[in-house]
């Protein structure tokens, strides 16, 4: 009698949070980006998705193993509100085109978002596209566009974080590792002081 008391009081309870949190508005997120791409699923041979955000993000931090590599990741990781990551891996070559982008990339012309990055690998045929979306109160998240012949991947990183230290991040969570992010540190951070200026 007394477990069911006890299992019936945490069903109100979980109840109650859960009617709280619908209620709550919370603040906008000006980085965020919405992942859609059409009838593109489809066509590919397998999709996944990451959406880590509020307490789920900060699980997925706590399950991150104690080597010093995670370790980094995980101190980046915690300045964020939210990790969104959308892949398509293909049977075929050719299975996509740049009009299966213009839904993202329109996204990214809005005011604050700044292109600060292209890699472009002739040997491995990767395209890799970095954007910085700048406050007022500096860096408000990033967005990764990486193509490669049979898999696409976009990632959206919403919260503050230093351009220079992506690299940290590479391989956690389905986000790609990219090697250039030292060399782009400055240019992030000039994008940064450029979005700062902007009316």
């Amino acid at each position: 009698m007394k477990t069911a008391r006890c299992f019936s009081a945490f069903i109100a309870a979980a109840a109650l949070a859960g009617a709280l949190a619908a209620q709550s508005n919370p603040a906008p997120q000006p980085a965020r980006i919405q992942l859609r791409f059409g009838g593109l699923a489809r066509r590919a041979a397998e999709v996944s998705h990451v959406m880590l955000d509020g307490p789920m993000l900060q699980l997925g931090i706590r399950m991150l193993s104690a080597r010093e590599r995670d370790a980094r990741a995980r101190r980046v990781l915690a300045q964020l509100q939210g990790v969104y990551v959308k892949s398509f891996r293909f049977a075929g070559k050719g299975q996509y085109s740049a009009h299966d982008l213009a839904p993202i990339r329109r996204q990214l012309r809005a005011p604050g978002w700044a292109h600060i990055l292209s890699v472009h690998s002739r040997r491995d045929r990767k395209n890799v596209d970095i954007y910085v979306m700048s406050t007022a109160k500096g860096v408000a998240g990033m967005a990764i566009i990486a193509a490669y012949p049979r898999e696409l991947r976009v990632v959206n990183l919403v919260g503050p974080i230093d351009p220079a230290e992506l690299s940290r991040l590479g391989g956690h969570f389905g986000i790609p590792h990219v090697h250039a992010a030292k060399k782009f540190g400055a240019v992030g951070r000039a994008a940064v002081k450029a979005g700062r200026r902007q009316p």
